[in-house]
């Protein structure tokens, strides 16, 4: 018996996990008393519960699938849009600190505190929520993907269309095959061409699911919303810890299964081509070594700086060095997740590659496929629990954002209790907008490739705030509007206008490029003539086919028509319009130099704004508050809460009390020299990165 693909005992296990967490939820409820309860959990978090605060919140089963997406899509190449953090380790052991230490409640306060700009801290709140929306909608989007491949509808009762989409999804892999092996007659270039179009605009798919999107969506995000509405991040703290454990069985679980149904690691590795296991890339993609130093600095030096979540995250801990280690465990332990994550991506890839077509469900097939009774339940609920984790730090301090600083200031003076509510109907509110994300969003990779842009708008600001005196207020806003403009409002609005959409500069795309590897011969290579034998070296072209330069992709306006002109699909790459305004000529550049062209210019370009206006501007009228903000950023937390605020008093009434801790005298960088634990940390933090690193690279080896 069959409920929509799913045993009875799994939908037990499953109906069973939301319920122990529904409990939870209200559970905690009662113990909310105030806003530093809902958002914050008191301030009160030890380090056990640190950790999985932190690897709960930034793990979720987006990730998971996403990487297996990559990895089967780009080999290992295509993890370090995941993994490319590991070299951010060193610095997220400052980073947490500052963020305990600064003692607010959201990041929008930040710009209230230094600046005494309501408005700006509005507009963070208002780019923040909309970014961290963008994020939840990833994850909805995930999620139902990974549902509709584990509801696979049997052939025998599909309709005449869905056997006509199938059918004609199956020519088109078959015609990709020859185009890339550059084996396809001339004759079926145009049939190519028409069967691209349409899975490109999702008119084709390699099999039909029971599960529609609207209900499921419908829900899931009652079953979220139930759970993170009544406990607030006190729940989610509680919580995290089942769900951490959940989350690592999911990510484990279907490596041994997959290994056996392989005949093992050699049989795994003689399944796999030789470019899948090219760790920068294989001159395929976009991940090389250069775009993913760029991708890295953009996104998880520049751009985790003014994140959302970076106040509910640390600021939630007990004292610094709990903030610290907690930020440390959870970061690397995600980490190893992931190459967990992409080995499972790489199984799927060996075992069903002739048959997925779209990489973002290559996770839910093997699933499908792989698992058995009891526990398909149980990587369902391992995926509900890595999302609804992640979905309750981010609901909990997007209504931080909201209420204390959209809210609140038009009305004041309301009780601890008004507030709360306040915050928990916002929290239905975003959730409900994170479906409309899900359901107007492109594919997955796209979304994530095009974060960075959006994530430096407020962190290139947030990392000079924090340490430069001379940043000025005129200097934010110019950047933000500027920057908001061109990376996230256009980009969306633009393609919607026809003569944009179908632009013939914008609908460019790169020229087709041949490359010649060494690789390994596979079986089809042999039969081909082109080998003598499996396993053996020889020289290979292959076709690093046309990318779109300006859209995510681009495809014929009318499939069947091969005369109808090219049309742009998703948003434009504002950052690639920038540098051919500059003169930098694209369209013979690769995927990876187009992928770090872009993440340079987002990593700089803020900067590049700001720093000169700050230097012909001043801040008038803020001397003071400025050495109240440095002088508080340098005096360490104590976790007894009246002796911190007597040390913030001794603080205040000197501001020069700790000048002599300055790395630069005189000037007005606000860099501190570093104390023993920072030094311990750094190389500790250093030789973890490492130690991953290495355990990756011998892996890697094993399966050359």
């Amino acid at each position: 018996m069959n409920i929509l693909g799913f045993h009875p005992v799994d939908i037990i296990l499953i109906v069973g996990y939301l319920a122990l967490i529904t409990y939870f939820g209200k559970r905690s409820a009662r113990k909310i008393k105030s806003q530093e309860d809902f958002f914050l959990a008191g301030r009160g978090v030890g380090k056990l519960f640190q950790f999985f605060l932190n690897m709960s919140t930034i793990t979720d089963a987006g990730q998971a699938v996403n990487t297996a997406a990559a990895a089967f899509a780009k080999g290992l190449g295509g993890v370090w849009i995941l993994l490319a953090p590991l070299f951010s380790g060193p610095y997220y052991w400052f980073m947490s600190g500052w963020f305990r230490r600064v003692r607010l409640v959201t990041m929008a306060e930040l710009f209230d505190e230094r600046f005494k700009s309501r408005s700006l801290a509005f507009i963070y709140a208002c780019v923040g929520i909309w970014l961290s929306v963008i994020n939840i909608g990833i994850a909805n989007k995930i999620s139902l993907r990974t549902f509709q491949a584990m509801t696979l509808k049997p052939q025998a009762e599909y309709t005449e269309q869905e056997k006509q989409k199938v059918s004609l999804f199956g020519e088109y892999r078959e015609l990709e095959a020859q185009y890339k092996a550059k084996e396809l007659p001339a004759e079926k270039n145009e049939r190519f061409k028409t069967l691209s179009s349409m899975f490109k605009k999702g008119d084709i798919a390699p099999w039909i699911s029971y599960t529609k999107a609207h209900w499921f969506y419908t829900i899931y995000i009652l079953f979220v919303g139930a759970y993170v509405i009544m406990g607030g991040l006190k729940a989610a703290v509680i919580n995290n810890f089942l769900q951490g454990m959940l989350i690592l069985v999911f990510s484990i679980m279907m490596i041994p299964i997959g290994l056996y149904h392989l005949g093992g690691w050699s049989g795994f590795s003689a399944k796999l081509p030789d470019d899948m296991l090219s760790l920068f890339g294989s001159g395929l993609n976009e991940f090389s070594l250069v775009s993913i130093i760029a991708y890295l600095l953009a996104n998880y030096v520049i751009g985790i700086t003014g994140h959302q979540g970076n106040m509910s995250n640390y600021g939630s801990a007990k004292d610094e060095i709990t903030a610290r280690t907690g930020c440390i465990g959870g970061t690397y332990t995600k980490r190893i997740l992931t190459i967990l994550w992409a080995v499972s991506g790489l199984l799927a890839y060996a075992l069903y590659h002739e048959s997925i077509s779209d990489p973002d469900t290559a996770w839910g097939v093997m699933s499908n496929n792989l698992l058995g009774i009891g526990l398909r339940g149980i990587m369902i609920s391992g995926i509900l629990a890595a999302n609804m984790s992640t979905l309750a730090g981010v609901s909990v301090y997007l209504s931080a954002l909201f209420v204390r600083n959209l809210y609140k200031p038009f009305m004041q003076n309301r009780s601890e209790k008004h507030y709360i509510t306040a915050s928990r109907v916002s929290i239905g509110g975003i959730l409900l907008l994170s479906i409309l994300v899900a359901v107007k969003s492109a594919g997955i990779l796209n979304i994530l490739k095009m974060l960075p842009s959006l994530n430096v708008i407020f962190g290139a600001p947030v990392l000079l705030l924090l340490f430069w005196k001379r940043l000025t207020l005129k200097a934010v806003y110019t950047q933000v509007i500027f920057c908001v403009l061109t990376f996230g409002i256009l980009p969306g609005i633009l393609p919607l206008i026809q003569s944009v959409n179908q632009s013939k500069w914008l609908t460019a795309q790169t020229t087709e490029q041949t490359i010649i590897r060494n690789v390994s011969a596979t079986q089809e290579d042999v039969d081909a003539g082109r080998a003598t034998s499996v396993g053996e070296k020889f020289s290979k072209e292959l076709v690093v086919p046309p990318a779109a330069i300006y859209f995510d992709k681009v495809a014929r306006s009318d499939a069947d028509d091969p005369n109808s002109p090219m049309e742009g699909i998703g948003r434009i790459n504002p950052e690639l319009v920038i540098a051919k305004l500059i003169g930098i000529n694209l369209k013979e550049k690769t995927p990876s130099q187009l992928l770090t062209i872009r993440y340079l210019i987002d990593a700089l370009l803020p900067f590049l704004i700001m720093i000169p206006i700050s230097l012909i501007t001043t801040n008038r009228g803020l001397e003071e508050n400025i050495k109240r903000f440095y002088v508080k950023m340098k005096t360490q937390v104590i976790e007894d809460r009246e002796l911190d605020e007597a040390e913030l008093e001794k603080s205040y009434s000197d501001p020069t009390r700790f000048d002599h801790l300055k790395l630069f005298p005189k000037s007005n960088w606000e860099f501190c020299k570093w104390t023993k634990e920072d030094l311990y940390g750094f190389l500790a933090t250093s030789a973890l990165t490492a130690i991953i690193l290495t355990a990756f690279w011998l892996m890697i080896k094993t399966l050359q």
